[in-house]
């Protein structure tokens, strides 16, 4: 009955990857990640190069692969006992997804795309995110700023979303606390990482 039991637990189980958003972490999953860990299922929240904990410095990301080298290496490293995975992206984490997808579709068996960028077989995975910037008014950046890097004859930049710009238009209906312990996390993810390069990265690829 125990074995039983077991292995129908074992068949419910899934495996989840998730996939943060601009200027932000693996921690954006904290409480969503330890509530289907309760539930039983094995997940995996990953921090994209040169966001969150990962140490990588913006100047080293040259294209869409090198920004999303821990996602892929991650699904690289899964074996065939691993399982399919389901890939939940958040915001411009949609984009990264849809490279995971294209990489390695036989170890995926379906992406959430939770309020994200989705891009098409048409144009260049950089398509939706300027299309984007072209539609918000410059003004209502607020304090977002891009730097540009890279060399002459391959121009880089990558887009720093300012504390203001967070709390008025990413943080606005969350808790004081939870928008003050956010914005401090963030400031790290930002300043310190300076996440993140895809505009041209994109292109690039």
């Amino acid at each position: 009955m125990l074995r039983v039991r077991k292995a129908m637990e074992n068949k419910n189980q899934k495996r989840f990857v998730l996939i943060h958003g601009v200027c932000h972490g693996a921690w954006t999953w904290d409480k969503v990640k330890t509530q289907l860990e309760v539930a039983g299922h094995c997940v995996t929240a990953v921090d994209l190069a040169a966001s969150g904990i990962n140490m990588t410095k913006v100047e080293e990301i040259q294209t869409l692969n090198d920004y999303c080298k821990p996602l892929l290496e991650f699904l690289s490293s899964l074996g065939s006992d691993d399982g399919k995975v389901i890939v939940v992206a958040h915001s411009m984490g949609g984009i990264s997804a849809a490279l995971a997808a294209d990489s390695f579709a036989c170890k995926i068996a379906a992406i959430v795309f939770l309020t994200a960028f989705m891009p098409d077989t048409i144009n260049p995975p950089a398509y939706v995110y300027e299309k984007l910037l072209r539609s918000i008014p410059q003004e209502e950046w607020l304090d977002t700023t891009c730097v540009n890097y890279g060399k002459p004859d391959f121009p880089l930049q990558y887009t720093l979303l300012g504390p203001k710009f967070m709390a008025k238009k990413m943080y606005q209906n969350s808790p004081v606390q939870v928008r003050l312990q956010s914005l401090k996390k963030n400031k790290w993810d930002c300043a310190s990482n300076l996440s993140q390069s895809f505009v041209d990265c994109c292109c690039g690829e």
